[in-house]
């Protein structure tokens, strides 16, 4: 992960604040509960969130091969594109400039 997740503020956190923690947890193919666990939502935000952010693009839904799917219940994982990350970038970019504005 290339910067800490929004979820260790002690602030609660906004929609764009929990989209950019999904995204950043799912740097590689990640199971759907190590999202819940790292980003720190529960379930059912988490298929709101998914749902959106995979009909923008941002997070794809990665199928397994047969040999891995054998091994696990599921068969796919969530894994960030990188225009997902590109705008976990912006995203970053804009909190950091509202912080500094507001020190």
């Amino acid at each position: 992960m290339r910067k800490s997740l929004y979820t260790e503020n002690i602030e609660r956190r906004d929609k764009v604040q929990i989209f950019a923690d999904i995204i950043r947890v799912s740097d590689r193919p990640t199971k759907i509960t190590r999202i819940l666990r790292l980003a720190n939502i529960q379930y059912n935000t988490f298929l709101d969130c998914v749902d959106r952010l995979c009909s923008v693009g941002f997070l794809e839904k990665v199928s397994l091969d047969k040999s891995v799917r054998r091994k696990s219940r599921t068969s796919y994982r969530y894994k960030a594109t990188k225009m997902g990350e590109e705008w976990c970038d912006l995203v970053d970019e804009i909190y950091e400039e509202l912080k500094a504005s507001s020190d």
